[in-house]
């Protein structure tokens, strides 16, 4: 390079009205140490088209002018999710073909599209040359938010003795089935794993929690409890707290976000498996699909004709195997934190660069 200093390349992250997907592209930026620009994008009712329809185009937006959509164009461009696919492909498209495009996730689109797709286990993402294959996805949460969560609710935990235990309870997704039966499986585990140890239960409901899933759950914890039923313009960051506050998390088995952010806590984590929807509307595709020769589903998969649905079991199952997480309503083995893939999926980025 003649003794000169490469100049750090322009990376934009396109940003969308999904938190959880804004939150692992943010992630994945700070691990690049590179300096990036969002990109907020805003859609208008063509989103709902197939990404093999719209192609690599900003029909979808509201306006490619407010998003900020101009040159100068990225070196890097990093996305999550269906609706800024096509977006990505226009980009690189506007580049000449210089942006690097890396998804994180299912991209809803043909695989071959990025020069990168971070795979997470339970989209089941075919093996290519482009796809890398994470553990976990990379939500985690800000250490500065569970400190402040930790000192505003430690004065509540009361007489509650130690170990304390957090259980982070999500709600319906598709294809599982959380209904009022499933949380009061799930409440009489908790209440089994609490009694075993000796604690006490700190449990935060979630967006996602049916009021009535949410009392099902809570009504079979006899041991000693905190509970805190999330509510619009929830400020109370009790979430952050309890994790914080926690000597063990129990995560229901419907949230991947969850699961990730209570594994990089460190702590000790149960998963509380969720059941499939056995509903024909959500059964039938399951059937269709394992019942296709694997290597037609692949080809199918990569080419962005289909999508599988999300397959949860195959996210925390090898964790639970390797010792990470226990599963919830088992024995309790000793279990170590999953190790980190952000490092190695940033330094899979820059490959790309160089």
């Amino acid at each position: 390079m003649n003794g000169k200093t490469r100049a750090a390349p322009v990376v934009w992250l396109l940003t969308g009205d999904k938190g959880g997907d804004t939150a692992q592209l943010r992630q994945l930026a700070r691990a690049l140490d590179w300096p990036w620009v969002e990109k907020p994008l805003k859609f208008n009712g063509l989103y709902r088209l197939p990404n093999r329809l719209l192609g690599a185009s900003t029909v979808s937006l509201a306006s490619a002018s407010d998003a900020g959509l101009v040159p100068p164009w990225p070196d890097l461009v990093l996305s999550a999710g269906r609706r800024a696919t096509p977006v990505a492909g226009w980009i690189r498209r506007r580049s000449a073909g210089r942006a690097k495009l890396v998804n994180v996730g299912r991209p809803w689109g043909p695989l071959a599209a990025f020069d990168l797709v971070i795979a997470m286990p339970q989209y089941e993402l075919p093996a290519r040359d482009n796809v890398w294959p994470a553990r976990l996805p990379f939500n985690r949460l800000n250490a500065a938010a569970m400190q402040a969560g930790a000192a505003a609710w430690a004065s509540r935990l009361g007489d509650l003795k130690p170990p304390h235990i957090a259980v982070l309870i999500g709600g319906r997704a598709r294809p599982l089935r959380f209904d009022v039966a499933a949380g009061r499986a799930i409440g009489r585990d908790v209440d089994a794993l609490a009694r075993t140890l000796q604690g006490s239960v700190l449990a935060v409901t979630s967006r996602r929690t049916p009021k009535a899933v949410a009392a099902a759950l809570l009504g079979e914890i006899k041991v000693p409890a905190l509970a805190h039923r999330w509510q619009p313009n929830d400020t109370s960051n009790a979430y952050a707290a309890f994790i914080a506050l926690a000597d063990r998390i129990v995560v229901s088995g419907d949230s991947a976000s969850m699961l990730a952010e209570a594994c990089h806590s460190g702590k000790p984590v149960s998963v509380a498996p969720v059941p499939l929807d056995d509903s024909p509307r959500e059964r039938w595709p399951r059937v269709l699909w394992r019942h296709l020769p694997r290597g037609v589903v692949d080809a199918l998969h990569a080419g962005g004709w289909i999508t599988l649905p999300r397959d949860m079991t195959a996210l925390w199952q090898p964790l639970a195997r390797a010792h990470h997480v226990h599963v919830l309503g088992t024995k309790l083995v000793p279990t170590t934190p999953p190790p980190d893939d952000l490092p190695a999926a940033a330094d899979r980025i820059r490959a790309l660069l160089d």
